[in-house]
C-alpha cells in the first residue's frame, strides 16, 4: 500500500468528507476520490459507502482506520525522534502564537532572530487556537496558560497582567463608578466566564455585550469608542486614545509559556529560538505586569 494513499484515507475518516480532506489535505476532490478509489482497488475491497450525509466506513474500513492509526503514530515518533536531534541551526520552525504577543510585542524579536539566523526559515501562524504540538501542527507554542498538558515541555517565562480599558472619548460621556448602566463592557466568550474577569468583578453592574474573539479586535473597538474592554497590559497601557478606566489596577492572570513536544527539547534551532523568545518578554517585564504606564 502507498502511504500517501493511506493519508487520504485517513483525512477522509477525520473529516467525514471527501472534500473536508482534500482543503485538510491541500489537495483537488478529484484527485483525492481517485486516490482512494485506487487504494480500494488494491486491496481488493470497498472502504466506504458513499451516502448523501458523507462517507461512512465499511468494517473493513474499520479494520483499516486501526491500522492507519497505528502506522501515523509510528511514522509521527520516528519523525519527531530524528527532528528532536536535529542540531543545524537551519531549517523550517513552525510556531503559534496569540495575535496581540506578534503584533504588539514579539515582532522586533523576530526580526532579530532572522536577522542572527538567516538559514531559520519561521513559519509563524498567529491564532488563539491550541495546536497540536505532538502531530507536528506545530513546532513552538507560546501560549498564556496556567497549566499547559502534561505532554508538553518548555519554559514558563512571566506573568501577564490586564487591566480594563476605554477611550478617552468614551470616558468623558460614561461614568463606569457611577453610571455603570449607562456602559458597557465588550465580551470574548461565554458570558458566565465574564465574571471571572478581576476588573469585572469590581464593576460587577455593567453589562457586556457582543462577542469579540481576539485581543486586537477589542482595542480597535475601544478606541472606536465602542465600551471597555479587559486587555492585557503590555497592549492597553501603550495603545494611543485609551486608557484604564477610573480605579482599574493591573491585575495577575495566566502565565506565558513557551511550549514544544518533549522530543524537540533537544532540537538546536527550536532550543535556540525559545531562548531568544524567553529574553525578549523578560526584557518587556514592567510593560507585560502593568508597572510601565506612559
Amino acid at each position: 500500500m502507498n502511504w500517501d494513499d493511506l493519508k487520504i484515507f485517513r483525512a477522509v475518516v477525520k473529516t467525514g468528507g471527501l472534500k473536508k480532506a482534500a482543503d485538510k489535505l491541500d489537495m483537488h476532490h478529484t484527485s483525492c476520490a481517485r486516490r482512494l478509489k485506487m487504494l480500494e482497488n488494491d486491496l481488493g475491497t470497498k472502504l466506504f459507502n458513499r451516502l448523501p450525509s458523507g462517507y461512512r466506513l465499511t468494517e473493513a474500513g474499520q479494520r483499516l482506520t486501526r491500522s492507519a492509526d497505528i502506522i501515523y503514530d509510528e511514522f509521527n515518533d520516528i519523525e519527531l525522534d530524528l527532528t528532536g536531534k536535529d542540531a543545524r541551526l537551519e531549517g523550517d520552525i513552525r510556531i503559534t502564537l496569540p495575535i496581540g504577543f506578534a503584533t504588539h510585542l514579539l515582532m522586533p524579536a523576530i526580526h532579530e532572530f532572522m536577522q542572527l539566523y538567516p538559514d531559520v526559515n519561521l513559519d509563524i501562524n498567529m491564532t488563539y487556537r491550541v495546536r497540536d504540538l505532538a502531530a507536528r501542527d506545530a513546532d513552538i507554542a507560546i501560549r498564556h496558560v496556567d497549566n499547559p498538558p502534561h505532554s508538553l515541555a518548555g519554559k514558563r517565562v512571566i506573568q501577564i497582567y490586564r487591566s480594563a480599558y476605554a477611550s478617552h472619548q468614551y470616558l468623558k460621556s460614561h461614568n463606569p463608578v457611577n453610571e455603570p448602566l449607562d456602559c458597557h463592557w465588550l465580551g470574548w466568550g461565554d458570558a458566565e466566564n465574564h465574571l471571572k474577569w478581576p476588573q469585572k468583578k469590581k464593576f460587577p453592574s455593567i453589562p457586556v455585550r457582543g462577542n469579540m474573539y481576539s485581543d486586537v479586535l477589542q482595542l480597535t473597538a475601544i478606541q472606536d469608542h465602542m465600551g471597555i474592554a479587559s486587555l492585557p497590559c503590555f497592549i492597553g497601557d501603550v495603545a494611543p486614545g485609551i486608557r484604564r478606566i477610573p480605579t482599574a489596577e493591573a491585575e495577575p492572570n495566566d502565565w506565558i509559556w513557551v511550549l514544544v513536544h518533549r522530543d524537540m527539547m533537544s532540537n538546536a534551532r527550536v532550543r535556540t529560538f525559545m531562548n531568544h523568545i524567553a529574553l525578549a518578554f523578560e526584557k518587556h517585564r514592567d510593560l507585560l505586569q502593568g508597572k510601565a504606564v506612559f
